[in-house]
């Protein structure tokens, strides 16, 4: 199936009501690639990157005030590469342009969703004071249908400045997704924090854009910083399936998981899939948590949070909202939640 939730190229828009809302969006079937899942090296994906990264800034204000601005690849600049590196992207360029999700081809990667914002709203506040610092035995954040892996970079952020150690593993539907906007994103991030001479200032604002070159010593100086912060950056594409949890290790022992998530219970088949694999997750570490952003109802699709809610109860998980979350513009449009999943 295909359709589009009316973001633009480079953010979401939290002012407009979502097609999501009264008006069902137009849907189309379409036939599933049988897409394998897949382990993806850093320095596969490196070796991928072009010589520069254009970007501009996406603004996230947390429940008590905080204001960040993350540096985000620009959308324009990953078409410009496909049509660079050749025909062989035309379905890629053509998904870019005409939907935001085709169910089992494309999954949206590409898009900035608003419920990834709202998650990452809340870690900038939570990350450093509850979910990592307090759960300093987490050694592992997944999270599932990364895409511009907004909720993990406010976390990438923290571990860079606080000496935290952690293994970030991001996975998406497509692998495109990883190497054109996962990792540059990861890498601007860090860019943002090394605060090394000709790198991206710290004081990034609404009006911040530019292009950041990737030279050899740029690359070599980023592996550098992820070992000596002990940081290890690891990447999956493929569907929600036992496939991707075998390649998921388990945490350590005594350690914890923070599973992250937006958007990805749209339809009744996507949310069964998706809390098998999350609940399976779970139930490897005690100490393990998933932060999931959702929309109450995904209107035309079927998803639902109540349906999430009752799939995670069918697998004996505990799934709960969180209250007085705070998050800025989650009243308006089409209701949104996040919600809290625990094995007890």
């Amino acid at each position: 199936m295909s359709f589009s939730f009316g973001f633009g190229d480079n953010e979401a828009d939290d002012s407009q009501e979502s097609s999501t809302g009264p008006n069902a969006p137009k849907v189309k079937t379409a036939q599933a690639h049988q897409t394998p899942v897949k382990e993806h090296t850093l320095e596969e994906l490196i070796a991928t990157l072009p010589d520069h990264l254009s970007y501009s800034t996406v603004r996230i204000e947390s429940p008590t005030g905080r204001v960040l601005f993350l540096p985000r690849r620009d959308l324009y600049d990953v078409r410009v590469q496909l049509l660079q590196e050749g025909p062989t992207n035309d379905d890629v360029i053509d998904q870019i342009g005409t939907s935001d999700l085709r169910s089992g081809v494309y999954e949206g990667g590409f898009k900035t969703w608003e419920c990834s914002l709202d998650l990452a709203s809340l870690l900038l506040d939570r990350g450093p004071r509850k979910d990592i610092d307090e759960l300093i035995r987490c050694d592992q954040i997944i999270e599932l249908g990364a895409g511009t892996a907004l909720p993990s970079l406010v976390l990438f952020q923290h571990a860079l400045l606080n000496n935290i150690p952690l293994t970030f593993t991001l996975a998406d539907y497509n692998d495109t997704v990883l190497r054109l906007v996962t990792l540059p994103n990861l890498i601007l991030t860090w860019a943002a924090t090394t605060r090394q001479p000709g790198f991206l200032t710290p004081n990034l604002d609404k009006d911040s854009t530019g292009d950041f070159e990737l030279n050899p010593e740029v690359i070599q100086h980023f592996l550098t910083d992820l070992k000596s912060h002990d940081i290890n950056l690891r990447f999956l594409s493929g569907p929600w399936s036992p496939s991707l949890a075998n390649l998921i290790p388990s945490s350590g022992v005594d350690m914890g998981t923070v599973i992250l998530a937006a958007e990805t219970i749209y339809s009744p088949e996507s949310t069964e899939a998706f809390t098998e694999l999350v609940c399976g997750l779970l139930k490897r570490v005690k100490m393990s948590k998933a932060m999931i952003a959702a929309k109450r109802m995904y209107f035309g699709v079927g998803g639902s949070v109540d349906g999430l809610k009752a799939a995670c109860r069918e697998r004996g998980a505990v799934p709960y909202e969180i209250e007085n979350h705070g998050v800025p513009g989650m009243e308006g449009g089409v209701g949104r939640a996040l919600i809290e999943v625990q094995m007890y």
